[in-house]
């Protein structure tokens, strides 16, 4: 599993990029949010934890429809249970 930090911007254009009902989607809306002042610049962040496959799905839809999500800093650790 890897975990990913998205500012809620980031966060709120991959969701309107992900279709309805989608797993990408289900994924994001899932996220937990907190004050991400710390590692984004913005007050808002969001965190939650996908399999690498689906990271590399969520990343494929940002190149296509959001290129300010790839351009931004996202940040992405491995997480091990």
């Amino acid at each position: 599993m890897v975990e990913i930090i998205l500012s809620e911007h980031q966060s709120a254009c991959l969701k309107a990029a992900g279709p309805k009902g989608s797993i990408e989607r289900a994924a994001l809306d899932a996220g937990d949010y907190f004050a991400g002042s710390e590692i984004t610049s913005e007050p808002v962040a969001v965190t939650f934890s996908c399999t690498p496959e689906l990271a590399q799905r969520l990343l494929d839809i940002a190149r296509t429809s959001c290129p300010d999500v790839v351009t931004g800093r996202a940040t992405r650790r491995d997480v091990r249970h």
